[in-house]
């Protein structure tokens, strides 16, 4: 935060909306999506003047992958609208795997685990 007397710049990020039932393009697993948007703004006496480089983003709740949305469909969803996301929509930002799925009962385990702790069958590395 830049603050000089009665005005100053900041950024700031913001929850928009939840899309339900969808494949996560990283995992493939059955997931929502978490739309945020990012922005930064100039404020006098913090009240919000003007707005620029607002992005908007989308983090999965299978694997928590994050991805940048694209600008339109961000913006259609910032105004309440709800179109459909595609894949093609997206662009990966942050791929992580901080789990494995077990093969035999697909419960998530710690990635450091050789053996599941729920059904004792041997995870591949």
């Amino acid at each position: 935060m830049f603050f000089i007397g009665i005005f100053g710049v900041n950024q700031s990020d913001k929850f928009i909306h939840t899309y339900n039932n969808t494949i996560c393009p990283t995992c493939s697993a059955f997931t929502r999506y978490e739309i945020f948007k990012t922005y930064s703004y100039f404020h006098i006496f913090f009240i919000p003047i003007f707005k620029w480089n607002t992005r908007y983003f989308i983090k999965t709740s299978c694997c928590n992958s994050v991805y940048e949305l694209n600008p339109d469909i961000g913006r259609q969803y910032d105004k309440g609208h709800s179109p459909e996301i595609l894949n093609e929509h997206l662009r990966p930002i942050y791929n992580h795997f901080p789990d494995k799925t077990c093969p035999n009962c697909k419960a998530n385990i710690e990635s450091d685990y050789s053996f599941c702790p729920y059904c004792g069958a041997r995870v591949s590395p």
